[in-house]
């Protein structure tokens, strides 16, 4: 590929700014009459094709013209691809210039406001103004799809202009520059007739809109010249539609009764159970119809009963409402489904292939088209008739309101809302959720199972409430005894009541041979270690080696008092208010030290030592008294009090042994009795003057060192020594 010198790039980047700009540049006459010159286009090439119609035409013909000419110069292989392009570009052109022909949109306008509006005249605006807010959906797929095509003509603009750069010059410059015109003006159709779509998007929506509010306007004009000859007309209408519903039924129960044979061993007896389905479904659209027909006349008498102040029954008004209300709701959730159908069936009706059919079998098949046409025909009607009934069940609750007040009005509207939520929720729980074997379990179902252990949750927490009020004051067995009672009781009531749920549901225990069979893989697989711990629960509440209240103390050195037995472990609160759980595992298959398992109270030994030479005598005084001292030391108890013992005559001084009975207080913090003891035995000794001696050592050099080690030993045997040994040495 030949590489443009620079010159031509500086031109082509200038022609690149002026492509890609939306608006055109405005330049002189004399620049504008120059017919662009293929073989280096300037950077305002396309001015040149803008314009008036009138400036343009003759502009178009002798840009072709010169073109022409200019093709029969290429070489004798380009020519016609030369022509191809310069077709197209004739073709683009002459489409471009019918564009610009300016289209007056005269705006639509609706009539003038009245004063007053029936409600015939009400659904006649709403139909207007649906009309219109689907006419501005249309417009604004065709403006969507417009710019699309738009982007594609730009996008393809920017690569015939890149062809052009890196085009060699000659005849395949000369044809990638006549590409670029083709790209260009393609790219101007597509932006004209964007402009005028959406010009016309914007006047639709103006008109939607304004046929929107005129629906308002006509809404709160709204008045009734009837009487009661009107009065006989609207229920004689309403009657007529009641039967026309029970004529829909009859046709529904038909089409059902017809459907509901299966024939599916040929070819044509497929067909024809297919057109009975689709038979079934228009019937169900003719229901709903029919019914929807039926719900407007109501409302339009009941309307009308509500301005002439007929005594109109606002509580059976009410109801009616609700009902209407649900009846729209089942509408918009089945309307999906008829379409969804619907179409399913024309997409295989038209992909059926007819080849080699006979009559009877193309018949059925276009009356299956013929029924689906139909059913999206009344699928259009039933959107419509549904969105006349919600205008006037809005009218309806207006003059409701005015009728009642506004105090009973919101309690009607109150109470219509609770039960539309009643409805719906129980709608909800009638749903099938999952299955069990043969039962279906529904949401209610669920709910009944939760009612039901919440119950008995509830109930074994006032059982439980009421054992523990019991219990105060009673004995640590008894209160042992009914805690465990309580635990049980618990773990009854909510095994039956568990039992009682699953069989609300439908679950059959009759075969207990399969459950525990089922019971028994899953504790073998993965429930072991949970079952070993409810196990354990269960020894240690029968048992009573452990109970709510002791002090304990495991093989890990864990101490502190249970607070609870649960079904998989046993809650343990430290001296330092921290709770632990423990498996109920451990304290069965571990030893452990109940301190308080018997009684209440334990012995506590507080060794300690005395200089030789001191009074035996005056130091059990002073560790008695120093006992007595201390607030966790029982007194005047036979055979509890305290004591002390000689029990060793030590390297360095006389070991005694205080035996000390402490209380309840002191029995669950052994670490902080054992302190008081020792701080108050400390103090004691001291008060009395008994030396509490420490380990002493005599200090023996030898000889014979080196002499500068000899005389760092003079040095420290220069430092004077005034310990007992060194002294008793001395002497």
């Amino acid at each position: 590929m030949m590489v443009a010198p620079p010159t031509r790039l500086l031109g082509v980047l200038l022609s690149l700014l002026v492509c890609t700009s939306s608006p055109a540049q405005e330049v002189a006459d004399d620049e504008v009459a120059t017919v662009p010159g293929l073989s280096s286009l300037q950077t305002d090439w396309w001015a040149y094709f803008e314009g008036s119609r009138e400036e343009l035409l003759p502009r178009v013909e002798l840009f072709l013209d010169n073109s022409g000419v200019q093709i029969a110069e290429l070489a004798p292989q380009n020519q016609e691809t030369g022509e191809a392009i310069l077709a197209a570009v004739r073709d683009n052109l002459t489409a471009y210039v019918a564009l610009l022909d300016d289209v007056e949109l005269k705006p639509q306008e609706l009539p003038p406001p009245a004063v007053n509006y029936a409600i015939d005249d009400l659904l006649g605006l709403a139909a207007v103004a649906r009309a219109a807010r689907s006419e501005t959906d249309e417009e604004r797929l065709e403006v969507e799809r417009e710019q699309r095509t738009f982007n594609g003509a730009s996008r393809r603009r920017d690569a015939a202009f890149k062809a052009y750069v890196d085009a060699a010059d000659g005849d395949e410059r000369w044809l990638a520059a006549l590409r670029l015109v083709q790209a260009r003006s393609a790219q101007a159709i597509a932006e004209r007739r964007l402009a005028l779509l959406t010009q016309r998007y914007e006047r639709s929506t103006a008109y939607a809109d304004a046929a929107a509010e005129r629906v308002e306007l006509a809404r709160d004009r709204l008045a009734t010249t009837a009487d009661e000859a009107d009065l006989d007309e609207l229920r004689n209408r309403v009657s007529d539609r009641e039967a026309d519903v029970e004529d829909a039924q009859e046709s529904l129960r038909a089409a059902q009764i017809a459907a509901s044979g299966l024939e599916f061993d040929t070819e044509q007896g497929r067909s024809q159970q297919r057109l009975q389905q689709q038979g079934l479904l228009a019937a169900e659209i003719d229901l709903a119809l029919a019914q929807t027909w039926l719900a407007q006349g109501e409302a339009q008498l009941r309307w009308t009963e509500l301005a002439l102040d007929r005594g109109a029954d606002t509580t059976a008004l009410g109801a009616q409402m609700l009902a209407w209300s649900e009846f729209v709701r089942s509408v918009d959730q089945r309307a999906p489904e008829w379409q969804r159908e619907t179409e399913d069936e024309l997409l295989a009706v038209q992909s059926a292939n007819r080849d080699g059919l006979d009559r009877a079998s193309r018949r059925l098949l276009d009356q299956r088209v013929g029924t689906a046409q139909e059913a999206f025909a009344e699928l259009g009607q039933l959107d419509d008739a549904v969105a006349d009934l919600r205008l006037l069940m809005t009218v309806v609750d207006n003059a409701a309101r005015e009728y009642e007040g506004a105090f009973k009005s919101w309690l009607a509207s109150m109470s219509r809302k609770a039960k539309t939520a009643y409805i719906r929720v129980s709608g909800l729980t009638d749903v099938t959720l999952f299955s069990v074997g043969e039962t279906p379990v529904t949401g209610a179902d669920i709910v009944r199972v939760l009612l039901i252990l919440l119950v008995a949750m509830l109930l074994s927490r006032g059982i439980r409430h009421a054992i523990r009020r019991v219990d105060s004051g009673e004995s640590s067995g008894t209160q042992a005894s009914l805690y465990t009672v309580g635990r049980l009781t618990h773990y009854t009531i909510i095994i039956f009541a568990l039992f009682i749920a699953l069989s609300s549901i439908g679950l059959n225990f009759s075969n207990l041979a399969l459950v525990a069979g089922a019971l028994s893989v899953g504790i073998g697989f993965g429930l072991q270690s949970i079952v070993n711990n409810f196990v354990s629960g269960l020894i240690i509440l029968f048992e009573h080696s452990l109970r709510v209240g002791d002090y304990i103390e495991l093989d890990n050195g864990l101490t502190g008092t249970v607070k609870a037995i649960n079904v998989r472990s046993t809650l343990i609160n430290t001296n330092d208010n921290i709770d632990i759980v423990v498996p109920n595992s451990e304290f069965v298959t571990t030893r452990l030290t109940n301190w308080t398992l018997a009684e209440r109270i334990l012995r506590v030994r507080i060794p300690f030592g005395v200089a030789y030479g001191s009074d035996k005598e005056l130091v059990k005084q002073a560790a008695l008294e120093a006992a007595a001292e201390v607030p966790y030391t029982l007194t005047h108890m036979k055979d509890r009090e305290p004591d002390v013992w000689l029990v060793e005559f030590g390297d360095n001084s006389l070991n005694f042994l205080l035996l000390v009975w402490v209380n309840r207080q002191g029995a669950r913090r052994p670490t902080r009795s054992r302190s008081a003891y020792l701080w108050a035995l400390e103090s004691k000794l001291t008060e009395y003057g008994i030396e509490i001696p420490f380990p002493q050592r005599d200090l023996h050099l030898r000889s014979g060192w080196p002499q500068a080690q000899t005389s760092s030993l003079t040095d420290v045997e220069s430092v004077p020594d005034h310990s007992p040994q060194s002294t008793a040495a001395e002497q």
